[in-house]
């Protein structure tokens, strides 16, 4: 079980509940092709918010650096549409009878994997390309689901799939060769270190703890490796710079970040504020990281406290650990969920993703 509270982006909520097995209804993807647009269409340098209509909309993912994915919900179907931020013209990219729940694309974007549920409360997962066409469907496998693209290869992952009673499945997913391969591994969390390693934090069910060891898994042999120092949690990005946050004791005011080259070379350190849950769930903030700029985008709290009555705001900062220079770019009265565009120059931020900042001049617009 996860000892983490990293909202949306690491803490599964499962659910326990068992359902029967029903048949999904027939989901359809809408290409309808779009006339095309001049270029003048495309040269306003002012970003036009989302005219919503109404059925209930909320943003899901980046598909290029002007253009965003919203899931709109009206007339008993879920439309997941393409959003160019300046022009304002939208079109289909991926329509179902069927609730989306959740869109994750690739490293390079090429592939989106969409979570569904139905009425049934069965869920399901497709993953499709860029065009919107259907590369893979899975349907039935779980209640719900989590995706971790490989950055290295853009068309494999590890899928975990929850299941009743708070059992779950770990598969290794290659979308090119459509394979589905079961794993013997009983946690939930995993990060890609290179093409064929995962690492992932060794939690201890029967001993609840604020940390865990660290395990390198190479998914070509089956060979585990656990590492000595105990972790809060772990992360590593595509341009082989890893981040490890831990803290020497529960009664610290500052949790450590230490960034890390591949070959486990100290990079530098950040000290996190931290703010106390009082429990082994150990608060980590919202966060991105650049590949291409080496920028660690994060909420910074004030000043360590209490998680559940802290209400001074958070600053979102921009920090790059081999220059060890920090710049802020906002602040935020409460700890929202952050998005960084492909391109590293936009945002998205808010728990519906509804605002958009441009890092360069530092505005925000509301998309809604």
């Amino acid at each position: 079980m996860r000892r983490l509270i990293i909202i949306l982006l690491f803490v599964v909520l499962l659910a326990g509940c068992s359902r029967e097995s029903q048949p999904l209804p027939e989901s359809t993807v809408n290409l309808t092709p779009k006339p095309a647009a001049s270029s003048s269409y495309f040269q306003s340098d002012t970003i036009k918010p989302i005219q919503e209509s109404n059925g209930i909309a909320m943003i899901s993912e980046w598909f290029d650096e002007d253009t965003i994915l919203y899931v709109e919900e009206k007339d008993q179907l879920s439309t997941l549409k393409k959003y160019h931020l300046y022009s304002g013209l939208e079109e289909p990219f991926f329509e179902t009878e069927e609730w989306i729940t959740e869109v994750e694309g690739n490293e390079d974007l090429t592939l989106f994997s969409i979570v569904t549920y139905d009425e049934f409360d069965q869920s399901s997962m497709y993953v499709i390309d860029a065009e919107g066409n259907r590369q893979l469907e899975l349907q039935h496998f779980g209640d719900s689901y989590t995706v971790y693209w490989n950055p290295y290869k853009p068309s494999e992952m590890m899928l975990i799939t929850y299941l009743p009673d708070w059992n779950f499945d770990v598969f290794h997913v290659n979308v090119d060769e459509q394979t589905v391969t079961a794993i013997e591994i009983p946690q939930t969390y995993f990060q890609w270190v290179n093409e064929t390693q995962i690492a992932y934090l060794n939690w201890d069910a029967a001993a609840p703890n604020y940390e865990a060891p660290l395990v390198l898994y190479d998914l070509g042999t089956g060979e585990a490796k656990e590492m000595e120092k105990p972790l809060i949690t772990f992360m590593s990005y595509s341009d082989h710079t890893q981040l490890e946050v831990s803290v020497d004791s529960m009664y610290e005011l500052y949790t450590t970040y230490t960034f890390k080259s591949e070959g486990a070379e100290e990079i530098s350190e950040l000290e996190m504020p931290i703010l106390n849950t009082y429990s082994d769930l150990w608060w980590i903030p919202f966060h991105m990281y650049d590949p291409d700029e080496g920028d660690f985008y994060y909420l910074r709290p004030k000043y360590s406290g209490d998680y559940y009555s802290y209400e001074d705001g958070y600053n979102l900062l921009k920090y790059n650990p081999r220059t060890n220079a920090e710049v802020s770019i906002t602040e935020l009265e409460e700890h929202l969920p952050i998005k960084l565009s492909p391109g590293g120059g936009k945002m998205l931020i808010g728990n519906r993703l509804e605002e958009v900042v441009e890092l360069g001049n530092k505005e925000k617009v509301s998309l809604f």
